[in-house]
């Protein structure tokens, strides 16, 4: 008995030994298990403004609340004191003629007062009371065609100076010579009061002695006087500019929400508005309107007229029209803003701004003093000016069905890399767990791509079905739907294309609740849409 437990000690003994030899290893990859894994694919809390970003660019904006609301700004336009009023270069003579007959000598003196009243005329008909200039220069010229000396003493009374006293020069000419005379106008204000219309008027006094030489004189011999006023720039102007329109130019401004969307088969706005934001430092009242204001569609085919209400009664009108007046501030220097709105109570762009990608081309004008029949007290300085910028605002209210929006999401996992070559899967499912924090009904498609972008396979397709959000009466979500769980097979060929997959395109497929009835909802920039992707597989695996 003995001998026989000694024997079998020593073949167990011998069989280990043997088994740990080199030569001869055991092959693990056969002493495969099975197990059920989950991989997990994708993770994302994706927004609306997300989603948007990829048609609608940087014009996304946040209100106080909340709200998301797209906002198209065109660049400011404004109209310049230069384009306003122009003072032209202004020069005029006084001829005079000393000598009622001929004289066969004159040794005495003789002197004799003139007063001229100049009118100016200015480019748009402006009868101007005042003008303070910033610069000018005023030249004043004599020539003397007598052989007598000739002293002039000029006194200019529409020219007053910041003491209250008006420009005056003693100019002497010696027979047969000219004599000049410069002054720097922006020491000035030229009150064109002073002659007998009130406006546009300039008076010059004249002090004219003739100092005998013993020469004779005749009917003839003749004096000139010349005034010129040149350079001349203005600091401020009162008087009427009277009427005058200014063409701003063609302004489109492209509309494209949905021009990269996959489609929009139903979208409306129905909050949208333009709101002109109008700057004016000028002193006089203006109206703004429009010439023409229509859409286009991105190829410029006519879709229809932008109509509008101006006279708040109901009436919808295509352009011209123009809309209320523009404020006037009521000091010199000061500015006052003027909002003009356009939207669903006074225009038909509610009507328009849907699904179709497009562009509102508009041709604004500005009016000075509309009615030509009364008198006005304007004030301009040469740093005013109007300044007009429009703004489309499109809060994300209204309804939809059928829109496709897309997110990109990066995506770099290859499955076999987990497995040995041994593996044997015996089958594969993605699963979908989702949650859903928007006003919409959603479906999901998800693309593949390859590093270059290329669609491998998608998805879904659409299978997957997301109930909206809670919402409230005003179309605000109170309460996010419940978490979905979907399962979705995945042969070996979809296995294959996530080993390649570089990108994940999440497209979804978005509908209004109760879209048929058009219930309008809101859309806030807290709003998710929670969702998690995970590749469950079962198998023989080491």
């Amino acid at each position: 008995m003995k001998r026989l437990k000694k024997l079998l000690y020593f073949l167990f003994f011998a069989l280990i030994f043997s088994s740990c030899k080199k030569s001869d290893q055991v092959d693990l990859s056969s002493l495969q298990t099975y197990h059920h894994v989950a991989i997990p694919l994708v993770s994302a809390e994706i927004d609306v403004e997300d989603m948007l970003e990829r048609d609608t660019g940087d014009i996304i904006s946040t209100g106080t609340d909340g709200e998301l609301f797209l906002a198209y700004v065109t660049p400011p336009t404004s109209i310049n004191a230069s384009e306003i009023v122009e003072i032209p270069e202004q020069s005029f003579s006084i001829s005079v003629n000393p000598a009622t007959q001929n004289l066969p000598s004159l040794n005495n003196s003789i002197s004799y007062g003139d007063t001229n009243v100049n009118t100016f005329t200015f480019p748009s008909g402006e009868e101007l009371t005042s003008i303070e200039f910033s610069q000018g220069i005023l030249t004043i010229d004599i020539v003397n065609n007598l052989s007598h000396q000739v002293v002039v003493s000029i006194t200019i009374p529409s020219l007053v100076d910041d003491q209250g006293g008006y420009f005056s020069d003693i100019l002497t000419a010696p027979a047969n010579n000219p004599a000049v005379t410069q002054a720097n106008l922006s020491n000035y204000i030229f009150d064109l009061t002073k002659g007998n219309i009130g406006y546009n008027e300039m008076v010059v006094y004249l002090d004219v002695t003739i100092n005998g030489s013993g020469s004779p004189i005749n009917t003839t011999d003749d004096l000139t006087f010349s005034f010129s006023m040149d350079n001349l720039e203005f600091s401020t102007i009162l008087g009427d500019i009277k009427y005058q329109q200014f063409d701003l130019g063609s302004i489109p401004l492209e509309i494209d929400i949905f021009s990269n969307s996959e489609s929009a088969v139903q979208f409306l706005l129905t909050n949208p508005k333009i709101e002109h934001t109008i700057q004016n430092s000028f002193g006089f009242t203006a109206n703004m309107g429009m010439q023409s204001m229509y859409y286009e569609d991105l190829q410029g085919v006519f879709l229809g007229d932008v109509l509008y209400d101006s006279a708040a009664a109901g009436n919808l009108q295509p352009a011209p029209f123009y809309f209320p007046t523009i404020e006037q501030p009521s000091n010199q220097g000061d500015s006052v803003t003027s909002i003009i709105t356009m939207d669903a109570t006074n225009s038909t762009i509610n009507e328009l701004i849907n699904s179709t990608p497009k562009s509102i081309v508009s041709n604004p004008v500005v009016v000075v003093n509309a009615d030509s029949t009364i008198t006005n007290n304007n004030f301009i300085s040469s740093s005013s000016k109007i300044s007009v910028s429009t703004e489309i605002t499109l809060p994300l209210e209204g309804y939809a069905g059928g829109w496709v929006m897309g997110d990109t999401i990066p995506f770099d996992f290859k499955v076999d890399e987990l497995f040995s070559s041994e593996t044997d899967i015996d089958s594969a499912v993605i699963k979908f767990s989702t949650t859903n924090g928007w006003p919409v009904e959603v479906n999901f498609t998800l693309e593949l791509l390859d590093s270059n972008m290329n669609l491998l396979s998608s998805i879904a397709d659409g299978e997957l079905v997301l109930q909206s959000a809670t919402l409230d009466a005003n179309g605000k979500v109170i309460e996010d739907s419940e978490q979905k769980v979907t399962l979705l097979g995945c042969d070996e060929s979809c296995v294959d294309n996530l080993n390649q997959t570089k990108f994940v395109i999440l497209l979804v497929t978005a509908g209004t609740s109760d879209f048929d009835n058009q219930q309008s909802v809101k859309i806030y920039s807290d709003y998710k849409l929670q969702l998690s992707m995970a590749l469950l597989i079962s198998g023989r695996m080491f």
